[in-house]
């Protein structure tokens, strides 16, 4: 699974614009007086603005060699969150290292370097290293019945284990983070609140929408370059 687009709202659209373009270097796609669009690696992360507080959870793939190096980047810009008094984290079943900071609108970002996937640089790391966006979260107030509904109609599978709370589905390009909407985010003092947002997947199916959720999806074919 691969992410084309992630389409979020933001009550706070002129920061998120110059923090994610004029900060952290992102490419500027498009933009108008309403909505903005950065590339972030091969996704397009697009924000509309919107009149509540919402906020997110997502993380951006950086090379397998390059953790420390976009984690001493990112640590330029904005503080690093902690998990149990570390600003790092490493998954032994996923096989990657990850840290965690928040944007201006309060949306849970992680940094995720995938040692699953053989991608490396040998320059020192800029924002243009980021390989793609490979987490979306997705609360919900039942994990086993959401996360059969997407499996079925994204013909997917569950990605290293799923319990009541927590199912990640998708491979290492892309995970739909379905997750119970009383727990937090990892990485965050923030509980799992149910916003909108829209999915454009590179897939030749996709469901239209999650039953009873805010969430759409669509697809489009990836282009070559991308």
């Amino acid at each position: 699974m691969k992410f084309i687009e992630i389409k979020l709202f933001t009550h706070c659209l002129k920061e998120q614009r110059n923090f994610y373009h004029q900060v952290l270097g992102l490419p500027l796609v498009k933009n108008d007086d309403q909505s903005f669009g950065v590339a972030v690696g091969s996704t397009l992360l697009s924000f509309r603005s919107g009149n509540e507080k919402s906020y997110y959870h997502f993380a951006f793939t950086v090379p397998n060699n390059a953790f420390s190096e976009s984690k001493n980047w990112i640590s330029s810009y904005v503080p690093l969150n902690t998990v149990e008094g570390s600003n790092e984290i490493y998954f032994k079943n996923w096989d990657a290292n990850a840290c965690y900071f928040y944007d201006p609108a309060g949306n849970v970002v992680e940094l995720i370097a995938r040692h699953t996937i053989d991608h490396f640089i040998d320059h020192p790391f800029t924002s243009r290293d980021i390989l793609a966006i490979s987490e979306i979260g997705m609360p919900v107030k039942d994990v086993r019945e959401a996360a059969g509904q997407l499996r079925a109609a994204l013909n997917t599978g569950t990605y290293h284990g799923e319990n009541e709370t927590f199912a990640p589905l998708g491979n290492e390009d892309g995970l739909l983070i379905v997750s119970d909407d009383s727990r937090n985010w990892l990485g965050s003092n923030k509980v799992a609140k149910i916003f909108p947002m829209e999915i454009v997947l590179d897939s030749p199916a996709a469901a239209s929408q999650l039953d009873g959720y805010p969430y759409k999806f669509s697809s489009k074919k990836a282009s070559a370059s991308g």
